[in-house]
């Protein structure tokens, strides 16, 4: 049988959308909105947490060696897996359950989604080992560009050590910027009052690199929450469907790409607008991979806003 499908890539003219693309946006996006807040408050908890947990003389040594202790790296490592397993699991489930349950061709049937079958807990198996691997990654990169021979010239010893602690939990180049608005405010200090002491210079700088590392924090919290259960809804909602055509409740579909339509859509999703693909396929966008089967699904990107509409094809055959 032969199933209409408009290539990966392919871009349409904007049009309007139709009322199912419409009620997938809007259930995306209210469920995103509704349910980011703990996910966002768990991850600065989270990284508050290894601050804390970091002693300054470690932190001095770092300083002093070039390079963090392997062993922090490993303890960082395993705190990441421990909130993956008692934290993220039950926001992806969670957001699978949701996202399959949301979808306009599922509603009408009698339907309940198993969230123990091997399509959902392979997805989340394989999920939770990049999670923890890309964050762990991250952590390390960021700390290693702050412990930079360029870098270190530029600090005391105890000066660099109270940066490093603030931008745990950064990206590499959060923490670049965090140690540049230091730079900045000290400069600035130095050059309006030149008759403040170096050590009140040094804690106001400090004061204002620490408040701009915890919105850093917080905006880095917002992405990983909104991009994980984009991730997680997109795949409950691909896996609801395929459970519903096992069970002969629904027939062959096709799944159909769909944005909002509106200015704020990027040129990567835009040019994916519409595009109908059979479910074993994966839509043409372009960037890394992050783990098995990211392109057949939104998110493309962080943040993205996008979804799938799941189409019926033909009808189950008996």
């Amino acid at each position: 049988m032969a199933i209409l499908i408009r290539p990966p890539g392919h871009r349409l003219k904007k049009r309007r959308k139709s009322v199912t693309a419409q009620q997938v946006l809007e259930r995306l996006e209210k469920y995103l909105n509704e349910n980011t807040d703990e996910p966002v408050e768990m991850l600065c908890g989270f990284w508050k947490d290894q601050q804390d947990a970091i002693t300054y003389q470690e932190l001095r040594e770092a300083v002093k060696d070039g390079y963090l202790d392997e062993s922090i790296f490993r303890e960082w490592s395993q705190d990441y897996s421990v909130m993956m397993l008692e934290k993220m699991v039950p926001i992806w489930t969670a957001s699978m359950e949701a996202g399959a349950m949301a979808q306009p061709i599922i509603t009408p049937l009698e339907f309940s989604f198993d969230t123990q079958t091997l399509g959902v807990l392979n997805w989340i198996n394989t999920r939770g080992g990049n999670f923890v691997t890309s964050c762990t990654r991250d952590q390390r990169q960021a700390i290693a560009a702050l412990l930079q021979k360029k870098i270190t010239e530029q600090y005391t010893i105890d000066e660099l050590a109270r940066l490093i602690r603030p931008c745990i939990g950064l990206t590499k180049d959060q923490a670049k910027a965090t140690s540049r608005l230091y730079d900045h405010v000290k400069a600035t200090l130095e050059k309006d009052h030149p008759r403040m002491k170096r050590e009140s210079i040094r804690k106001k700088a400090m004061d204002a690199a620490v408040k701009y590392a915890e919105k850093q924090h917080r905006q880095r919290a917002f992405t990983i929450a909104q991009t994980e259960m984009a991730f997680s809804y997109n795949r409950g909602a691909d896996e609801g469907v395929r459970q519903a055509m096992s069970a002969n409740l629904l027939g062959v579909c096709a799944k159909k790409w769909c944005t909002s339509g509106d200015d704020q859509v990027c040129p990567t999703c835009a040019a994916l607008d519409g595009t109908i693909i059979e479910m074993d396929q994966e839509f043409g966008f372009k960037g890394r991979v992050l783990f098995p089967g990211h392109k057949q699904l939104p998110p493309a990107h962080p943040r993205c806003g996008c979804a799938v509409e799941y189409i019926e094809i033909s009808p189950p055959v008996f």
